[in-house]
């Protein structure tokens, strides 16, 4: 059979796929097409059907994409969607971490005492990185959670109030539990998150916050570029910090 006849069938099939609703499997035979007819166009009308699909579906260690971010830093083209690690999957819910570091946020604006609670960067990622990064549908996806004012495993810092949150951090007892070493809790940043500033290490990886308090509450946890969690922290109004949003996502309709 010839090439162009096998990629006919392909194509056919994946028509087919699409009536039966199986949006996951349609829209990644409709992409190894390569161009094949209106296989790109065909895709892309149902790329909002296969992102939910393979949201529904994901499994614990799997990457979906939910929401859209600068992220290339060519503002031209648009938001990028953002690709997140699924952590933990209970139910019709999923416990999610951004890929990448998407911003370079201080941990709180000015160098004060300060808890998860009070901190600008709490108060950042449930205002202007929500409204930037979702959808009203998409937000109304997103769960508020009660987040817990986990301690500080080496230091006797107070932690704060527990908090209701859509978006949050890991704590330093989360970070350690989901991830089993540092090469897994190793972190890039975007070329929008080093262009606003996180710092770059040769490995291209980039330092992220934490949620606990360090060594005092002058200061906050964080992940080293070697995937290092360091529990003494840095001052908070440290400018060159990553940030990886983590939530609650429901999967329902």
């Amino acid at each position: 059979m010839c090439e162009t006849a096998i990629k006919n069938v392909k194509y056919n099939s994946a028509i087919s796929l699409i009536e039966d609703g199986k949006y996951v499997e349609a829209y990644e035979a409709l992409i190894d097409l390569n161009g094949y007819k209106d296989s790109a166009e065909k895709a892309k009308e149902i790329y909002g059907q296969y992102k939910a699909e393979k949201l529904k579906t994901a499994k614990v260690g799997d990457y979906v994409a939910f929401g859209s971010y600068e992220q290339d830093n060519n503002t031209s083209n648009g938001k990028e969607d953002v690709e997140w690690l699924v952590l933990v999957k209970e139910g019709d819910k999923a416990l999610v971490i951004s890929r990448y570091a998407l911003d370079c946020q201080k941990y709180n604006t000015s160098y004060t005492d300060v808890t998860w609670e009070t901190c600008s960067l709490r108060k950042w990622l449930n205002g202007t990185f929500i409204s930037n990064a979702f959808s009203s549908d998409e937000q109304n996806k997103i769960q508020n959670t009660t987040v817990t004012t986990d301690k500080n495993p080496s230091y006797s810092t107070s932690p704060g109030n527990n908090t209701t949150d859509k978006v949050f951090l890991l704590s330093i007892t989360e970070v350690n539990k989901y991830f089993s070493s540092d090469s897994a809790r190793q972190c890039q940043g975007t070329a929008y998150c080093y262009a606003q500033g996180a710092y770059k290490a040769g490995n291209g990886n980039c330092w992220w916050w934490l949620r606990s308090p360090g060594c005092n509450s002058y200061s906050a946890a964080g992940v080293d570029d070697g995937g290092s969690v360091i529990n003494y922290g840095d001052d908070v109004d440290y400018d060159n910090r990553g940030v990886r949003p983590i939530l609650w996502i429901n999967l329902g309709p």
